[in-house]
């Protein structure tokens, strides 16, 4: 019998970036302009049920201060939240950043630095302080902070109770080569049934909270003094004690170099995501081992320039990235990965350029939007989620450089002039089936279906193909 080899056309655009849009009914063209908000950014978003949203902002006015406030769904400021809209946070000083969460209970946590260490703030969900907590709404806990690179601090929620961690320095202000790990009580007291009476010493940059409550600490090559020197993972258990039946006592240590980690965090499966000074994304299995499944090819367009903006989203299982390039820095795309780290075919990426330079900070991933900060602004994209692969019609000759018996039997078989780098072959839910190379590769083992086929060039280009499997 004659094969047919068949140039696939697709007649409408659906393999373009999910991102369609910004959502006109959201503020003003889909972006909100924080008017008094500094130049030193520093903006946190989290979103109600209803919603609406918190953020947070240095605002330069009279004083400059750290403001919590509220934006309506439609992107009005909600003018009952606090006073007028907005409540200062006290103690928190303005030129350094802040974390910002939600409780389960609709309260609001926020973390930042005073003159002496750490304060955390907690504000009830009309606006107001909650002063039940801490001394006036706050709890402060000394000679705690942040490093020199701006990381190695935050907290987490570990049900009713807080876990907070910072680089830790002496009382006059140097900083020492490990970090301090605390647990507050509901009220912001300092739990002394935590660690080591209330506290864990750790030579870990990141620290996180699993599943299982379970406290994880990522030691980063990086730290002076740290009897591994590739780096490691540490578990206790969710009181702070050494959880021996993890690793080597409590410890799996690293066998190769992760590189400077610039950010990291933990995913709902409790893996670790990284991201370091050479844009490497992997990933980390919470056994304490790097994740050879997952592979982010960040030496192909468009992450070949540029760099990361911001930590690693993670939404069910897939993985949302922000990266800032442009000759000056005036472009910023949005990426989504797939649970393998490639490049979700369906979604793809979506950029947009500027005059000045500029980079997408927090993400909110939700079914049909997105929500981020930029600069002085909240902006919110609109997804299109029916976005698939449009229907193909086989009796038009692409001009796209490669072409492919189509439906596929036993092999993959496919006619290019040019020099095929790798074919991923996904499921139409972007599953990763199979990755391959070469011309007539046996694919007898898919089973009989719908697939999407990702194609990379030597050269750099990409493209992409609907073909049918029978």
């Amino acid at each position: 019998m004659k094969k047919n080899l068949l140039l696939v056309t697709l007649v409408t655009q659906g393999i373009s970036a999910q991102i369609t849009s910004y959502d006109n009914s959201f503020a003003f063209n889909g972006k909100y302009t924080i008017a008094e908000a500094s130049n030193s950014y520093y903006n946190n978003i989290v979103q109600h049920s209803d919603g609406s949203l918190y953020f947070t902002y240095i605002k330069e006015s009279a004083t400059t201060e750290v403001v919590l406030s509220r934006l309506n769904a439609n992107g009005t400021v909600d003018t009952s939240f606090g006073f007028n809209g907005e409540v200062s946070i006290p103690y928190i000083s303005s030129g350094y950043p802040s974390t910002l969460k939600k409780q389960a209970d609709g309260k609001l946590v926020m973390l930042g630095f005073y003159e002496d260490g750490t304060a955390i703030t907690r504000i009830l969900p009309n606006g107001q302080i909650d002063s039940s907590f801490g001394t006036n709404g706050t709890a402060k806990i000394p000679y705690i902070g942040m490093s020199l690179n701006v990381d190695s601090f935050g907290f987490h929620l570990q049900n009713n109770k807080i876990i907070v961690y910072g680089n830790a320095f002496d009382s006059n202000y140097h900083l020492l080569d490990h970090s301090l790990v605390y647990r507050l009580n509901e009220n912001g007291s300092i739990d002394q049934t935590f660690g080591n009476n209330g506290s864990i010493n750790t030579k870990s940059r990141f620290v996180f909270v699993d599943n299982q409550a379970n406290i994880v600490s990522l030691i980063s090559n990086t730290i002076n003094n740290s009897p591994y020197p590739y780096g490691a993972l540490e578990k206790y258990d969710s009181n702070g004690q050494v959880l021996l039946t993890f690793g080597n006592n409590g410890v799996a240590a690293f066998s190769s170099s992760p590189g400077f980690i610039n950010s990291a965090i933990m995913d709902s499966n409790n893996y670790i995501v990284c991201a370091n000074i050479d844009n490497e994304i992997f990933r980390i299995t919470p056994n304490g081992i790097r994740d050879n499944s997952f592979v982010f090819n960040n030496t192909t367009a468009p992450f070949n320039e540029g760099s990361l903006s911001f930590p690693v989203t993670e939404k069910n299982g897939s993985y949302y990235i922000s990266w800032i390039t442009g000759a000056n820095g005036d472009t910023f795309l949005i990426a989504k990965l797939t649970s393998t780290g490639s490049v979700d075919p369906i979604f793809n990426y979506y950029s947009e350029s500027g005059t000045s330079p500029s980079g997408i900070g927090n993400m909110i991933i939700n079914d049909g939007s997105i929500f981020a900060t930029k600069e002085k602004q909240i902006v919110k994209f609109l997804l299109n989620n029916n976005a698939t692969l449009a229907t193909a019609d086989f009796s038009k000759v692409s001009s796209t450089p490669i072409s492919f018996e189509n439906p596929i039997k036993q092999q993959l078989i496919y006619d290019t002039k040019e020099t095929v780098q790798s074919i991923e072959i996904y499921s139409t839910n972007s599953k990763l089936i199979k990755t391959i190379q070469n011309n007539n590769s046996n694919v007898s083992d898919l089973p009989t279906g719908v697939y999407i086929v990702k194609i990379r060039f030597a050269n750099g280009k990409e493209t992409t193909r609907k073909l049918i499997k029978n």
